[in-house]
């Protein structure tokens, strides 16, 4: 079935927004077949290698912290990063403890296959549900222990899997460890079929990141270039279509109580930078990006470069995170939160549910339902310096307490079977 999806998926790319990722295809074909740059074969040597892998940018984020902490053990293994996406490849590159990183082989039996022959690893260790199965099956046919972390299952995926379940069983009995998210994630893979002795309610190690000061400079820096050190920031991060429109109303409503309110905006694919740019320009603001310099007098700012985002949230005084008024789940609330910034969401949670219900019920975030809602909480803790810190202080207090899962996924995966 995988030539008969990778068509359908290059189709399905020709015909959305997103066609621009198609641009490449040419250039990725070695990596997407399996091929490893000798030069990277050479420098890895005889080293014992562990392979992860990650849907995109927002996946490899989460295996962050958990690659940070395994690259600082004595004698670590090498970590080899494979990503779905390009940005998901280049957020990799961009580790620390990241030997090498590259574009998932293709989910068919001869990528696959010349992929680990040629690596050698000892591990798999997959984000989230990414859940290919012929991947899957030859980890655990090659003894790599097929391990799941930062696993979740929504209610709706559960449905849709169980529709395909006689083609994910196979792979399903190879992991090795499913570490989920959550309790109601546990009863779900469970439901799919996975032992309960095979799961380990672990929680995401997404959460356990933290803000790069020397980031933080340079956004300290860019503010300055750009005439805002005393304007109220507002940053709106990974934000999709149409959510954007409503959240442009919503800054420009606010900005009619608040006229030095300035805006920050990241889109959650930077492919849609242009996009998001002529939606802001034909609103009659006057753009910036962080791609060039910074020039007074502008009132918006748009992010268009990778692991940018993260900086700006200690600076501003709420955010809000995309995906959430859009029926796509929702994206990382606990970035901002860290950062001790009050957070705004839309009602579209089932992804991050767990931290959305969290920091509603503890006061250091606010769902928001539509643009009224929106421009009321933005105006609240734009105009207001000493209730957003309030706010954000309860915030980070809840993301503080939902860390700690790098230690534990760490700790359960070295007790797997030894791989090769």
């Amino acid at each position: 079935m995988a030539p008969i999806a990778a068509v359908g998926l290059v189709l399905s790319f020709l015909f959305s927004s997103q066609r621009g990722r198609l641009s490449g295809l040419v250039h990725e074909l070695p990596e997407r077949l399996g091929s490893i740059p000798p030069s990277v074969l050479t420098r890895l040597g005889e080293r014992d290698v562990w392979w992860f892998h990650a849907a995109s940018a927002g996946e490899v984020s989460g295996l962050a912290p958990l690659i940070s902490t395994l690259s600082r053990k004595p004698e670590a293994p090498a970590i080899v990063v494979t990503s779905t996406t390009r940005s998901g490849r280049d957020a990799a590159r961009a580790l620390p403890g990241v030997a090498w990183a590259q574009l998932a082989p293709l989910d068919a039996w001869p990528c696959v296959s010349r992929f680990i022959n040629r690596l050698v690893p000892s591990r798999l260790i997959v984000a989230e549900t990414e859940i290919w199965p012929t991947a899957l099956i030859l980890a655990a046919k090659g003894g790599l222990s097929p391990a799941l972390v930062n696993a979740r299952l929504t209610a709706q995926s559960l449905r849709r899997y169980r529709l395909i379940s006689s083609i994910l069983a196979p792979a399903l009995r190879g992991l090795t460890l499913v570490a989920v998210q959550t309790k109601e994630d546990s009863e779900r893979f469970q439901a799919l079929g996975i032992a309960p002795e095979r799961i380990l309610v672990a929680g995401n190690s997404k959460y356990d990141q933290t803000c790069l000061p020397a980031t933080n400079s340079a956004a300290r820096a860019r503010l300055s270039d750009l005439g805002w050190d005393e304007s109220p920031i507002f940053v709106a991060g990974s934000t999709h279509l149409p959510e954007e429109k409503i959240l442009l109303a919503a800054f420009l409503n606010a900005r009619q109580s608040l006229p030095t309110l300035r805006l920050v905006m990241a889109p959650r694919h930077l492919e849609r930078s242009d996009v998001a740019a002529l939606l802001l320009t034909k609103a009659g603001l006057r753009l910036a990006r962080w791609s060039e310099a910074g020039v007074p007098g502008r009132d918006a700012l748009l992010l268009d470069e990778m692991g940018v985002l993260s900086a700006f949230y200690p600076l501003s005084r709420a955010a809000f995170v995309g995906g959430t008024l859009v029926p796509v789940g929702g994206h990382n609330l606990l970035e901002p939160a860290l950062a001790s910034v009050p957070v705004l969401f839309g009602p579209y949670t089932e992804h991050i549910d767990r931290p959305a219900k969290l920091l509603e019920m503890e006061g250091g975030g606010y769902r928001v339902q539509n643009e009224e809602e929106l421009t009321a909480q933005v105006i609240r803790f734009c105009r207001d310096e000493f209730l957003s810190k309030v706010i954000g202080a309860q915030a980070k207090a809840t993301a503080n307490r939902l860390q700690g899962a790098s230690g534990r996924l760490l700790s359960a995966l070295e007790d797997l079977p030894e791989g090769k």
